[in-house]
């Protein structure tokens, strides 16, 4: 039965007391628990975690316990449900539902379903019915403010609150305003590999953290939260989105960046140098940066094979096998043993392996001629210490109770320290491979010999470009196998459009039980040196064609006006243009300037900020432009924060930051600080694609600068006269 609006207000009361009343109850019980379980220390601890998450996610939620409801009748009961859709699920003392979790199945219909027949799937079957009512609340500080019926109103006008907020608060309010394309997305099963290409402001960050929530929440009794992995572009990122998850009610998920995962997996440390230098490069000649594609490329992976099976070769050393100065075993027959060994179902492509299986049939075959091998040795203890004095043959005598002891254990100890070889410092192979590339690669043909020799420099400098991470990674699964990566199930990569081939393929090694979720968008990808061009590459050499891929070509982030501009670009570069969902604001400006950017600039920002914008970025194409704008801008007395590669986090206000880093940010207001046709060269695509970024950025409001030619593409939807700022 429907309820008028003081009925859902009593309703809400309600719920509001019940809230209190468990969160109550939990406190009393988190009390209780040191005095019932101090007897187990780890119990305990982990009782305390559990019970204060769950408070904290009570208190987060109790302003708002629920932001829809659904009626719906099932055909098998003829019964009507009424559920209240919240971001937890919430039972009282009997297991009675006061809300539904957005992550539970029968929400999915609030989400992909209008009124009328309706269904959702659930672990019993697909459970179909008659979808009565669709409600969506504003409720603020446990008061409501409103109510709107999906019947009764356009998807666009419920959407319209949630797009016209303030980025501070986007994120956290997409629970109530998911679409049907992006829950067909958070919602699709955990043992599909997917790849989304999705448009600037389609939500790919939202809905890659609310697939990892959903997941966690479905699957909760058969993978723990630790066996997912976030992987983003850089810890700029990483801190920009770390509040999502626990306010989705999910902690202990892993938030990492590949150079992260790198020095966990090889046990090293290493400064990750700035692309910087390589995009100035891209400027000016964008088949300059040949080596840096090739090392995220298959072609280098075959080097890396290449290399790996002469490692194989001097895998066991070039001398017999003894202890303590006794022959156990001739070299030429563990050699046999070794390169004898085939696939029985393990994977001996693995160098650990392979010497683990080589000192397991050495370690046999020492133990079935263990009698004649103790002869040899005693003869031999006999023949040593026939001319020595007492105490050498007492030392002589420990070094035979040695070999003894170790021949009874079949040499596990001795031959571990035999194979030593096979276990090496990655950094260092990597070094000794780049060292000896023209035996893998023909450096003279591609003129690569200078690259090659500063990338050693840098190497044993410890520094390392985002190229060569790829490689570590291969290298290491090769020799030594998945190590503890192996545990995760669930990798999501954002940004993914800026890695190359290789960095995919690498990280599917290194992760064998895991499925991935790789969100990302070609028209951004400015890293072109090492990114990819097309996901089908992806999906093919990588994932065997066992991918889908799945497009999300909404564009929920910037006004129709905005995304109509930036639409240009991408039309320009023949790609996919954005649907920009319907939410008008003011027009795009641009501004012509010679001698007084910098006023205009400061014009346009005090409007900004006049108008209530809390997050307000000036966009400059690379680093130097940044430095420039910033410093012409000091006299005005503005506290812009500026942000470089060394910034890690952003919390809101007036920034500077270079085109490439925002990428994957949003703004209330944006200032592109010049776009001339000197800055965005029409005939590069990575111009084009860094102007699409800049555009792309701004939820409200987004003003362009410009010296003398506005960068081509642009022109066809703009003035080019002088224009003025209305204030």
């Amino acid at each position: 039965m429907e309820k008028n609006f003081d009925e859902e207000k009593k309703y809400l009361e309600k719920t509001v007391s019940q809230f209190e009343e468990i969160i109550a109850e939990e406190e009393l019980r988190l009390k209780a628990l040191p005095r019932m379980y101090g007897h187990d220390p780890i119990l305990l601890q982990s009782l305390l975690s559990q019970f204060k998450a769950k408070l904290e996610m009570l208190k987060r939620t109790i302003n708002k316990p629920y932001f829809a409801r659904i009626d719906f009748t099932s055909e098998d009961t003829l019964k009507e449900e009424e559920c209240y859709i919240g971001k937890v699920g919430v039972a009282d003392n009997d297991n009675n539902l006061i809300t539904v979790d957005w992550r539970a199945p029968i929400a999915s219909i609030y989400y992909d379903s209008n009124i009328g027949k309706a269904s959702y799937e659930a672990p019993e079957g697909v459970i179909s019915g008659t979808l009565n009512l669709k409600r969506q609340y504003d409720i603020e500080d446990r008061e409501l403010k409103s109510f709107q019926d999906v019947d009764t109103v356009s998807n666009d006008e419920i959407l319209k609150p949630y797009l016209n907020a303030s980025a501070d608060n986007r994120l956290k309010n997409i629970v109530s305003t998911i679409q049907s394309e992006q829950n067909k997305i958070i919602r699709n099963p955990l043992y599909n590999n997917l790849i989304i290409q999705g448009v600037a402001g389609s939500g790919k960050t939202t809905v890659a953290l609310h697939r990892v929530a959903y997941l966690v929440y479905n699957y909760r009794n058969k993978i723990k939260p630790e066996q997912y992995l976030v992987v983003g572009p850089n810890k700029f990122f990483i801190n920009y989105i770390s509040n999502v998850l626990p306010d989705l009610d999910v902690n202990n998920v892993s938030q990492l960046t590949y150079d992260e995962i790198v020095k966990n997996l090889i046990d090293e440390d290493f400064e990750l140098m700035s692309d910087k230098n390589k995009l100035l490069k891209l400027v000016k000649d964008a088949n300059s940066l040949f080596y840096e594609n090739l090392k995220v490329s298959f072609a280098f992976k075959n080097v890396l094979e290449k290399f790996i099976k002469d490692f194989d070769d001097r895998v066991v050393p070039n001398f017999d096998f003894d202890i303590k100065g006794y022959k156990i075993m001739m070299q030429d027959d563990i050699k046999k043993i070794y390169d004898g060994i085939v696939s029985d179902g393990v994977d001996y492509s693995i160098i650990a392996k392979k010497i683990e299986r080589a000192c397991l049939l050495i370690g046999k075959q020492i133990e079935q001629n263990q009698e004649v091998i103790l002869t040899r040795v005693r003869n031999q203890f006999r023949e040593n210490v026939k001319n020595m004095n007492k105490s050498k043959i007492e030392k002589e005598r420990k070094n035979l109770d040695y070999v003894e002891k170790e021949l009874r254990n079949n040499c596990n100890q001795s031959l571990k320290k035999y194979f030593s070889n096979g276990r090496p410092k990655i950094l260092d192979v990597y070094i000794a491979i780049l060292q000896n590339m023209k035996k893998y690669f023909d450096v003279d043909k591609y003129n690569i010999e200078t690259n090659i020799k500063e990338n050693i420099d840098n190497l044993k400098k410890r520094k390392l470009e985002f190229e060569d991470l790829a490689s570590l990674v291969y290298l290491y699964y090769r020799i030594y196998g998945p190590s503890e990566y192996r545990k995760y199930k669930q990798v999501v990569i954002d940004e993914a459009q800026d890695f190359g081939e290789f960095n995919f393929l690498a990280l599917k090694l290194l992760m064998p039980n895991a499925t991935f979720s790789i969100f990302g968008d070609l028209a951004q990808s400015i890293y072109q040196y090492r990114g990819i061009e097309n996901w089908e590459k992806i999906i093919k050499n990588v994932f065997g064609g066992q991918c889908d891929l799945m497009y999300l070509m909404k564009s929920y982030r910037t006004t129709t006006e905005i995304m109509n501009e930036a639409n240009s670009i991408t039309r320009y570069l023949n790609l996919k243009t954005a649907e920009p969902v319907i939410r008008h604001g003011v027009n795009v400006n641009y501004f012509n300037f010679s001698d007084n950017q910098e006023l205009l600039i400061s014009d346009i920002l005090n409007s900004y900020l006049k108008k209530g914008y809390s997050s307000i970025a000036i966009i400059c194409k690379d680093e130097n432009e940044v430095l420039s704008v910033h410093n012409s801008l000091e006299k005005f007395g503005m506290d812009i924060k500026m942000i470089t590669d060394n910034d890690v986090l952003y919390q809101g206000g007036l920034c500077i930051i270079t085109s490439y880093l925002a990428k994957g940010l949003e703004f209330d207001g944006v200032i592109i600080a010049n776009a001339s046709e000197e800055k965005y060269n029409k005939t590069k695509p990575f111009d084009m694609k860094l102007l699409y970024v800049a555009m792309t950025r701004p939820l409200h409001e987004l003003n362009v600068l410009y010296n003398n030619e506005l960068s081509y593409p642009l022109l066809l939807n703009c003035q080019k006269d002088d224009i003025t700022l209305s204030k």
